[in-house]
C-alpha cells in the first residue's frame, strides 16, 4: 500500500487556507475530507463532507441533489459518538503548562451567569472529521486550516489572543455574523484534537497552518506535547514538500513547530 492510500487531508475553513491557494493540488495525493460550506467552492474534491449543524447539513443535502456531487454528506446523527475519553484519563486531566483542558468555565460571576462546558460532550464538524479519519484507519492525517486563533492573529504585536471571527465563509448563509469567535471554541478544538491523537498513538497527525498561527498560539504547543508524541505542527510550505514528494522520508524532514 502506498503512502497516499494511507493519507487523509482534513480541510478546515480557517482564513489561512487562502495562502495555500488551490486545494486541487490535493487531488490524487490521498483521501480528502471537508467541512460545512466547502462544497460551495470544491463540490467534487472531498470524499466526505461533515456538518454537525442541522441547518448546514440540510443546505449541503439540498445542494448535493441539485449539483449531483459525489461527496458523502455526514450529518449530526452520523458522526462518531466517542466521548473523547482515553483509557487512563483522570476525571479532569490537566497537562503541564495548561489552565484549561476538558472543562471550561466562563461568564460573569457578578451577574450570576457562570457556566461550565464539558468538551467531552461537544461535537464540531472539523474535529468529527479528524476523528472519522482516525477511526477509518488512515496512518497519516493532515489537519489543514484549523486556524483556532482569531483572524489576523499574527498582527497583534502586544501578544494578546485575537478572537476576531476566522472563517472563509463567515457572514454567509448558516454561518454566524458575530464579530468575535466564541471564547471557549479554541479550547474545545485543542482538547478534542489532542484526545484523538492520544486515542490513536500509532497514527501520525500533522497540524498544517501558517507559522504564526502555531508559534503564536501560547497554548497549542502544550497540547501537542501532551499527545503520544504523534501530534506535530508544520507550515503550509512543509505540506507542499509532501505533495511534491509523498513519502515518509519527506515527512521526517519537515521543519516541525510543535515544541513548547
Amino acid at each position: 500500500m502506498s503512502i497516499t492510500d494511507e493519507t487523509c487531508y482534513v480541510i478546515g475553513n480557517g482564513e489561512s487556507r487562502k495562502i495555500f491557494g488551490s486545494l486541487e493540488r490535493l487531488a490524487g495525493k490521498g483521501t480528502v475530507y471537508g467541512c460545512n460550506a466547502i462544497y460551495r467552492d470544491w463540490p467534487n474534491l472531498c470524499s466526505k463532507i461533515f456538518a454537525v449543524n442541522k441547518e448546514m447539513y440540510d443546505e449541503i443535502l439540498e445542494a448535493k441533489i441539485e449539483q449531483n456531487f459525489s461527496a458523502e454528506v455526514i450529518g449530526p446523527q452520523q458522526v462518531s459518538n466517542w466521548n473523547y475519553r482515553v483509557e487512563g484519563d483522570s476525571s479532569h486531566p490537566m497537562p503541564d503548562g495548561l489552565k484549561i483542558y476538558r472543562i471550561w468555565q466562563g461568564g460573569d460571576a457578578t451577574k450570576g451567569t457562570i457556566r461550565s462546558l464539558d468538551f467531552a460532550h461537544s461535537r464540531g464538524s472539523g474535529c468529527s472529521a479528524v476523528l472519522d479519519a482516525a477511526e477509518s484507519g488512515f496512518k497519516h492525517i493532515f489537519i489543514i486550516a484549523f486556524d483556532i486563533l482569531g483572524a489576523q492573529q499574527w498582527e497583534r504585536e502586544d501578544g494578546t489572543m485575537s478572537r476576531r471571527q476566522n472563517n472563509i465563509y463567515k457572514n454567509t448563509s448558516n454561518y454566524p455574523d458575530r464579530y468575535n469567535m466564541k471564547a471557549y471554541l479554541k479550547y474545545e478544538w485543542m482538547f478534542q484534537l489532542t484526545q484523538i491523537t492520544r486515542r490513536f498513538p500509532v497514527t501520525q497527525f500533522y497540524f498544517i497552518n501558517r507559522k504564526e498561527y502555531i508559534t503564536g498560539n501560547s497554548y497549542l504547543p502544550y497540547y501537542m506535547n501532551y499527545s503520544k508524541k504523534n501530534f506535530w505542527g508544520a507550515s503550509y510550505a512543509e505540506l507542499q514538500k509532501f505533495l511534491d514528494n509523498p513519502s515518509e522520508t519527506t515527512i521526517n524532514r519537515f521543519n516541525w513547530l510543535q515544541t513548547p
